[in-house]
């Protein structure tokens, strides 16, 4: 009879069990450990030149009659003529017309921020 009280006690003493308690806490959403994918995107430094590139060409057919520049951190490079990858696709060779004549610039393809026609 004492083992049958027990039980009642100890039944008694826990708190009865809700529809509420049967599901399962929600995990915790950590917003800030998801990485900037952009900071560690990898590209091929030939398939970048070559888009470089394209993208200088597209913008040439597009509308010949406007000027191209090139920004780097440098400043821009104005009223590009040219702009070739280099074999290794590391470097790009922009042609640019001066008043003595026409001259080439090598510029590294991480210091070209953007191609568009000039303002």
């Amino acid at each position: 009879m004492i083992p049958h009280l027990l039980g009642i006690v100890l039944a008694a003493q826990e708190p009865a069990a809700t529809a509420a308690d049967k599901t399962p806490p929600a995990a915790p959403v950590a917003a800030a450990a998801i990485p900037d994918v952009r900071s560690s995107l990898l590209i091929d430094p030939k398939s970048r030149a070559h888009d470089f590139a394209q993208a200088f060409e597209l913008l040439r057919r597009e509308k010949p009659t406007l000027k191209i520049n090139i920004q780097t951190p440098n400043g821009p490079i104005a009223n590009v003529a040219e702009l070739t990858a280099a074999d290794n696709g590391t470097l790009m060779l922009v042609k640019v017309p001066f008043s003595q004549g026409t001259k080439y610039l090598v510029v590294p393809i991480e210091d070209i921020k953007e191609i568009a026609y000039s303002p």
